[in-house]
């Protein structure tokens, strides 16, 4: 996993903190559109008289409204994580790609959508074949999946379930990662650690293996009770954390170079909140940030620097006790690992010891994963070389298409048996139950063109690459 791959020449100090980033994520989608849209494509393309600038046209509609079908699906499969009655925030969820957040099988829909309108706008008058374009696209298709998913891979998505021990490759290291480790809060896991579990987190049974850092907390002390900045309960054996010497007991003070502020969080109506914020503010607290909730209501997070003052500002609260106004307490630990600074892979941290103040700084890794990413990666490469030796055998136009849509969909059932997806009816996943209705319409689209197409004649059956 590299999610951020380089920062650009010449802009660190410009642009903060280290510069502009370019992510491995992004990049991957720019190297597919380049090597579909510019080098590959046209030559496969010009062959059936589409011309190199109609495909590059084409190419662009097809990118833009693919990701977006393939993130509309994402987020239909995954309503409970968006804002659904929050619009302004809804569209701002809508671009944020990079969190684990497109379905292949969307942008399939979105694609054709966009095809349709391409092709009665521009291709019609053409006279290009929907059936030899089909046909030419195909292996692009799987390049583009191939390349895509190492973009997953880099950015920290889309990985499969925890690899049983017994299966799991002995490392050369022992703190060497394999391929199926991923460092600090890939974009799946943002919300695993340090927050009690919900009933709609995404890797339920994955909590009680590991945590993304590679140690556990100890419980909260009720509000406004002693010191309730985030203490080691316990530590993986092994862990990266473990062989940087984190110990049970350590009592974290210092988080990626700032101090570990006590955290307030007040929760209900602006009114309220505004109130009892502007209250504790007098007490010595610092206001970070105030978010909209659903229903109306706001939650305002308030910054201690010390215990004193924390326990002070409380039992003022608590002497007015306003109804209808929730307060939880956290520290600055919990709001970084809340939203966790992409490319950042390194936790460097200072726990208090006895007497004494320790720096800690290393890497966690997750538990081994299956890289399902790269799985499907190596599975296109072979699908694309088998399209093109089966191209000049062809019988008719399309049937490159469909055994394209046959291929990725056999594999995409399979692979998602080993993915982390929330499963429906018989036990299946969206994605799998999506495969089963690909592989019924190829066939039934093989069966049409069949009895309607002629077979192709010898001459007309290579499609130069």
């Amino acid at each position: 996993m590299q999610q951020v791959l380089f920062y650009l020449p010449l802009t660190d100090g410009v642009v903060p903190p280290n510069g502009v980033p370019v992510y491995g994520f992004g990049a991957m989608l720019f190297l597919t559109f380049i090597l579909v849209a510019m080098v590959w494509g046209p030559r496969r393309c010009e062959t059936i008289g589409l011309p190199r600038e109609r495909l590059q046209d084409l190419a662009i509609v097809l990118f833009l409204t693919g990701i977006a079908g393939a993130r509309l699906l994402y987020m239909l499969q995954y309503h409970r994580q968006f804002s659904w009655n929050q619009p302004t925030r809804l569209i701002s969820e809508f671009f944020q790609i990079w969190n684990g957040g497109i379905v292949f099988y969307g942008s399939l829909v979105g694609g054709l959508l966009g095809y349709l309108v391409f092709y009665r706008v521009v291709l019609r008058k053409l006279g290009i074949s929907t059936r030899q374009l089909a046909d030419a696209i195909a292996p692009l298709l799987a390049l583009g999946l191939a390349i895509g998913r190492i973009g997953c891979y880099l950015n920290g998505c889309c990985w499969g379930q925890p690899v049983c021990l017994e299966c799991q490759p002995a490392p050369l290291v022992e703190t060497a990662p394999i391929l199926g480790q991923f460092p600090l809060l890939p974009a799946h896991a943002r919300d695993q650690v340090t927050r009690p579990p919900r009933p709609d987190d995404r890797l339920p049974h994955i909590r009680g293996l590991q945590t993304t850092t590679g140690f556990s907390l100890q419980p909260r002390q009720a509000i406004g009770e002693g010191d309730p900045r985030s203490v080691i309960a316990g530590v993986e054996p092994g862990s990266a954390a473990a062989v940087a010497g984190v110990l049970p007991g350590d009592k974290i003070i210092q988080v990626q170079g700032q101090a570990n502020h006590i955290l307030v969080e007040l929760t209900g109506s602006p009114e309220q909140v505004d109130s009892a914020s502007q209250q504790l503010a007098k007490e010595g607290g610092v206001i970070v940030r105030t978010e909209r909730l659903s229903h109306g209501a706001v939650s305002t997070l308030v910054a201690f620097a010390t215990v004193a003052e924390y326990q002070s500002a409380v039992q003022t609260w608590r002497n007015r006790s306003p109804q209808g106004l929730t307060l939880s307490v956290q520290d600055t630990l919990w709001e970084l690992a809340r939203d966790w600074p992409r490319g950042v892979n390194r936790l460097s941290l200072v726990v208090e010891r006895g007497q004494e103040e320790v720096p800690v700084v290393f890497t966690p890794r997750t538990v081994p994963f299956y890289p399902t990413q790269l799985y499907e990666t190596i599975s296109m490469l072979l699908l694309i070389g088998l399209l093109l030796s089966f191209q000049p055998y062809r019988r008719h136009d399309g049937q490159v298409m469909v055994l394209f849509l046959l291929g990725y969909a056999v594999h995409r059932f399979f692979n998602e048996s080993i993915r982390i997806e929330p499963t429906y009816a018989m036990g299946l996943t969206l994605s799998q139950w999506i495969s089963l209705l690909i592989v019924v319409l190829a066939i039934g689209l093989e069966v049409m063109l069949r009895l309607t197409l002629p077979r192709r004649g010898t001459a007309s059956a290579t499609l130069t690459d």
